[in-house]
């Protein structure tokens, strides 16, 4: 077995992640967690290290941070920070504040304001024309593109939103090229895939990333189970949901190919190797699995299932030289984990 539960270092890493969906990202050679209105960032070289220097990223802004995610783009890579007030994004060294992106207004919504409003669930995405941007979701059910302009290599001023579709809040966003890391790949495509709270899906196609871009392929009727994490791998949707099913659905039609029992409770977050067709997941049941997706033929298999006893994990994450090491981070735990690949 390519992992081992042997084969794991722990390092210290103050402060503690917050208890959010998907607490952990690879932003070039850090990795990134939010703890609760400031990112925290650790370098990956150290990871053999009993004690990791962990960098508060100063911000000026003090805003409660609900999703974490590194996007990359060709040689570029950005965090971007979803929060109670929009977008935060910044460069792949944490230092420079590049763009701030204001949450757009709600409008009249459909959604019923069991909670504040906030921007949650962010992607990048390629158009059919060639144009890059990220897409982020809203508690108010919306998604949004916001375009990056090549020549510039800086974010349009404004979002752009796509048509009205989600009736619940958007827990989750995805894509193929996400999914990849941005790596240009034969599989890519230009879809994008939105998740709410109720457990509905939507697959859209973006041809452009200005007004009207966006159009609505097909959706996948709502379950009552949450997707906490989503990615799209080989024209399939790869969805975490909150009862600890992995479910596989085809892209283009919507229908279910395979479904997973990944976790006796809730999954908290979900990875995908940028390479290879396996992804890593983390419960409410203290337990990180790995495993290999049943896609070209293979057949689903568990590659890795560890307990780490009494903690809330919260966050996972591909990393290491060719991204087959996996990090764990848990709520309210001053430690990471890191299982190693043994090739």
């Amino acid at each position: 077995m390519p992992y081992s539960e042997t084969h794991m270092l722990k390092a210290q890493v103050k402060p503690s992640p917050s208890l959010i969906y998907n607490n952990l990202t690879l932003c070039g050679g850090d990795l990134l967690y939010a703890h609760i209105r400031q990112a925290c960032a650790f370098p990956t070289s150290s990871l053999g290290s009993p004690v990791l220097t962990v960098r508060k990223i100063d911000s000026p802004h003090a805003d409660v941070i609900h999703s974490i995610v590194a996007c990359s783009h060709n040689a570029a890579t950005f965090l971007v920070l979803a929060t109670d007030a929009g977008l935060q994004i910044w460069d792949n060294t944490i230092t420079h504040l590049t763009h701030v992106c204001p949450l757009p207004a709600a409008g009249a919504v459909d959604v019923a304001p069991r909670n504040a409003y906030f921007a949650r669930g962010v992607t990048i995405n390629v158009a059919n024309d060639g144009a890059p941007h990220i897409c982020f979701g809203t508690s108010g059910g919306a998604v949004y593109c916001l375009e990056l302009s090549e020549s510039s290599g800086k974010f349009k001023s404004s979002p752009v939103a796509l048509p009205k579709h989600h009736k619940s809040p958007i827990t989750a966003v995805g894509s193929a090229y996400q999914s990849r890391q941005g790596r240009w790949t034969e599989d890519l495509g230009c879809h994008l895939v939105s998740c709410d709270e109720e457990g509905g899906i939507a697959v859209w196609l973006a041809q452009h990333a200005r007004a009207g871009g966006y159009s609505l392929v097909n959706s996948i009727d709502p379950t009552g189970q949450p997707v906490v994490s989503v990615a799209v791998r080989r024209d399939l949707i790869v969805a975490a949901r909150l009862d600890g099913a992995i479910q596989l659905y085809g892209l283009r039609d919507g229908k279910l190919r395979a479904d997973i029992g990944g976790h006796s409770r809730f999954i908290s977050a979900m990875d995908i190797h940028p390479t290879k067709d396996i992804i890593a997941t983390v419960s409410e049941d203290c337990t990180l699995g790995i495993w290999a997706l049943p896609i070209g033929g293979a057949k689903a298999s568990c590659l890795l299932s560890v307990c780490w006893l009494h903690a809330m994990l919260t966050g996972v994450a591909f990393c290491g030289p060719t991204s087959d090491d996996v990090a764990v981070v848990a709520y309210d735990t001053d430690e990471v984990h890191v299982y190693k690949h043994s090739g």
